[in-house]
């Protein structure tokens, strides 16, 4: 497929607006201008994947400066032994450390909370405008709204991760998220919304996806193009919503239905590549930019979806800012350690590694993730690939079964032995090296995190599995952050608190 240039990502972005509860929107175009057409309809999509990657990663403004370093996947890392925070960085600290004040409300948790409103309200003009609007081709016009509903359904996913009461932990009745699926047209007291409950907002998320699937693309992209959603990407989602939503309660239904959903994506075409040196040289490339740098960079043929931050010719810096730099937090010493000698995920000296020394200009004896290799933020961002995936089947299949078969094992080895050159790889589990399938299990989780380490997966792993955070002995309910209480404020006590944070 041809790559989308800067200049409709420039366009998308000053076509829509941001918005929280109380914040009206600005210079919203869903009108005619905007959606008759299939190219500007198409430049505004790309705006709204450019708010997809600022609430996940992170992205500069239009003046490629970094305002913030508050991103949803950072929510994911801080407080997990992946990651220890800098004493002196007093403003991700509570994060770390669970406890929040009213700085932290006004801060960290209210941006994240905007940021992921932001970027569903892009999705819900998008919908809205080409469904009032269009007049392009009918099966593109479809694609373009199944793309923005793959969007809506990923952003409030993640935003129930982090804000649901009881979203990972297997309470349908918890609350929720405010659901708002149509633009936003400003705050107004008398019409304030109340959070759904937790089984709603999945119904939803369900729904946008299982909707979509039909009118997206069937046939993949080349790996360089899977910036864009696919079926087979919103089939990987469903995997994972699935998987997270049933792993606490052990609820077969929907377990299988993980494991149907990673299964028709590992029948999809997608590959994975066996190279032991595949995720130094294709997924996690560098993409330090120079007017020489070759253009387009290598992409691995296992990926699903992914921010590039290089597209044709144009710069568009993404990633986080502070972890090639370590001026914030660096990789815990418990990630480090969870590694097999020779595992190139893991720490090493040489360029092979994906943990490294990183800047030697702050905490130089500290190290650093390289899947965020540089610090001008020339990263490719994964949100989701098929080592995920593998491990999805692999453990839905030992959940549902309550044995070790021999497609989960493969998985597993396939995950693990990978990153060690021919002549190192550690030696294939078997069955038999396993006392019980939830000594497997654990097996499985101890990969998917050595292996998606820093990609916006970890604290909800432990979530839905019971297991503490850094900080032991925390109840489910304070695992998660609370909501802004600026929302719950300005709402007037309609928007409710989670029940972790209720005496705040």
């Amino acid at each position: 497929m041809k790559h989308i240039s800067l200049t409709l990502f420039i366009a998308a972005l000053s076509a829509l607006s941001a918005c929280s509860l109380d914040y009206p929107p600005q210079n919203t175009m869903v009108d005619e201008t905007v959606y008759k057409d299939a190219k500007t309809s198409q430049a505004a999509l790309m705006g709204a994947y450019t708010r997809l990657c600022t609430f996940l990663s992170g992205a500069p403004n239009d003046q490629n400066n970094y305002t913030n370093f508050y991103y949803a996947h950072l929510v994911a890392e801080v407080g997990t032994d992946n990651v220890n925070v800098h004493s002196t960085t007093s403003t991700i600290a509570p994060m770390e450390l669970c406890e929040y004040t009213t700085d932290e409300h006004n801060g960290f948790i209210k941006t994240i909370y905007s940021l992921g409103y932001n970027a569903i309200d892009y999705a819900n003009n998008i919908i809205a405008g080409i469904n009032e609007f269009g007049d392009y081709d009918p099966a593109l016009m479809n694609q373009h709204i199944a793309e923005a509903k793959f969007l809506r359904a990923y952003e409030y996913f993640t935003l129930l991760c982090i804000y649901g009461d009881g979203a990972l932990t297997g309470d349908d009745n918890g609350l929720g998220l405010v659901m708002r699926l149509t633009p936003y047209d400003g705050y107004d007291p008398d019409k304030v919304q109340a959070r759904e409950s937790v089984g709603t907002v999945y119904t939803q998320v369900i729904k946008d996806l299982t909707e979509a699937i039909p009118d997206l693309p069937q046939t993949e992209y080349e790996p360089a193009g899977r910036f864009r959603a696919s079926a087979t990407a919103a089939r990987a989602l469903l995997s994972r919503v699935y998987l997270y939503k049933g792993t606490y309660t052990g609820n077969v239904e929907e377990l299988s239905l993980a494991a149907q959903y990673a299964g028709e994506v590992l029948q999809s075409g997608i590959v994975f590549n066996n190279a032991y040196n595949d995720h130094r040289t294709n997924i996690f490339p560098s993409n330090v930019y120079n007017e020489t740098y070759p253009d387009p960079t290598n992409y691995a043929s296992e990926l699903i979806l992914f921010q590039p931050s290089r597209i044709s010719t144009a710069v568009f810096p993404c990633g986080w800012n502070n972890v090639y730099s370590k001026t914030s937090f660096c990789a815990a010493d418990e990630l480090i350690a969870s590694y097999l000698p020779g595992d190139l995920r893991g720490y090493g000296e040489t360029d092979a590694y994906l943990i490294q020394q990183g800047s030697n200009q702050s905490q130089p004896d500290k190290k650093a993730c390289m899947k965020y290799d540089n610090g001008g933020c020339y990263d490719d961002v994964q949100y989701i690939r098929l080592s995920e995936i593998k491990l999805t089947r692999a453990e839905a299949l030992a959940r549902i079964d309550g044995s070790i078969g021999a497609e989960a094992l493969q998985h597993l080895n396939d995950i693990r032995c990978k990153p060690f050159p021919e002549g190192q790889k550690p030696a294939a589990f078997t069955a038999a090296d396993f006392p019980s399938t939830q000594a497997f299990i654990d097996s499985v989780l101890v990969e998917r995190n050595r292996e998606l380490a820093m990609e916006g997966h970890y604290r909800w792993d432990l979530i839905r599995t019971g297991r503490d955070l850094r900080v032991k002995g925390l109840p489910d309910n304070r695992k998660i952050l609370p909501i802004p209480d600026y929302e719950v404020q300005i709402s007037d006590g309609v928007i409710k608190q989670n029940s972790g944070f209720i005496d705040f």
